[in-house]
């Protein structure tokens, strides 16, 4: 069994101090490995050109693949029927290889729209829904290194939601 974190800078751990991202305290909390698979700036569209690089550890290992991308594409103002289908074809193509998936909403009220989707298409794929990694932590300011990712405090707080809402696998 192995955890495959896919995503963009928040799963990357962009803007924490050495390297002490969500996945960095999710690997502290399992029995398992944890790959970060997350870069900076990607957009749902980049994740889907990097989905055969995801496909080669899902058919190495039981793999939970917890996706993680939206925010990007809503800054970047790419249409959310783009991203939807972006979102849809990344999902399916894990599910197909095998995996159990996750699709993570960053936030669920600056971001309303990119939730909205991503709680759909989970439901519709009959995958797990991770709301708002970001949630409880989002009027903490002193949580973040700049104003949308979090420090590695912060980060560490990521991680414990995500960990809580992976024991139901």
């Amino acid at each position: 069994m192995q955890i495959i974190c896919f995503g963009d800078s928040l799963t990357k751990g962009y803007g924490a101090k050495d390297d002490k991202g969500y996945t960095y305290y999710l690997q502290q909390m399992v029995d398992c490995p944890v790959v970060n698979l997350g870069v900076n700036g990607n957009t749902s569209e980049d994740g889907l050109r990097r989905i055969d690089t995801v496909l080669k550890y899902v058919s190495k290992a039981k793999s939970i693949v917890i996706v993680e991308f939206g925010a990007n594409d809503f800054f970047r103002q790419i249409p959310l029927s783009q991203t939807k289908r972006n979102m849809e074809q990344i999902v399916d193509k894990l599910i197909d290889a095998g995996a159990t998936v996750a699709v993570v909403s960053p936030e669920d009220t600056e971001l309303n729209d990119i939730y909205r989707l991503l709680k759909s298409l989970a439901e519709r794929k009959k995958v797990r829904f991770i709301d708002g990694i970001l949630n409880e932590i989002w009027n903490r300011r002193e949580l973040f290194f700049d104003t949308v990712h979090p420090n590695s405090e912060g980060y560490k707080l990521v991680a414990e939601k995500i960990y809580k809402k992976l024991q139901i696998f």
